[in-house]
């Protein structure tokens, strides 16, 4: 998938292991432009100057948790179409639901396995 070369990710979890699998994990499907987040504010923050094709959040974190990440882009006009893949260990949860009515595009579990994120990721780029 070549055309992953040119698309930028942002990676947000408050683990810095996490965001080096993904980030491993991402490679070698062939992006090249992963940028990583230790926490919603600091994914926010990114958001305002870089356009990113894709943001895989961690739901739980201090702060501004990958919920309130996603109420945030799906609340702002620029942003609100990209594609969002949240990280979770539940699989049953309010939260999950207000994940789903907000718009998520897809969840992974954690602890996560590349090749059921890369499936994911491949999934939800081609329905952007």
């Amino acid at each position: 998938m070549s055309e992953l070369r040119t698309k930028k990710v942002l990676v947000v979890d408050d683990q810095k292991s996490m965001r080096g699998l993904l980030r491993f994990a991402l490679l070698q499907m062939g992006f090249e432009t992963i940028d990583g987040a230790e926490s919603g504010e600091e994914a926010i923050k990114k958001l305002t100057t870089v356009r990113y094709d894709l943001i895989i959040t961690d739901m739980h974190m201090g702060g501004v948790s990958g919920l309130g990440l996603l109420k945030a882009v799906r609340s702002h006009p620029v942003l609100r179409g990209t594609p969002v893949i949240m990280a979770t260990s539940e699989t049953s949860s309010d939260t999950v639901r207000q994940a789903k009515q907000l718009g998520v595009d897809a969840f992974i579990l954690k602890p996560v396995e590349p090749a059921a994120l890369q499936s994911r990721v491949k999934t939800v780029l081609k329905a952007a």
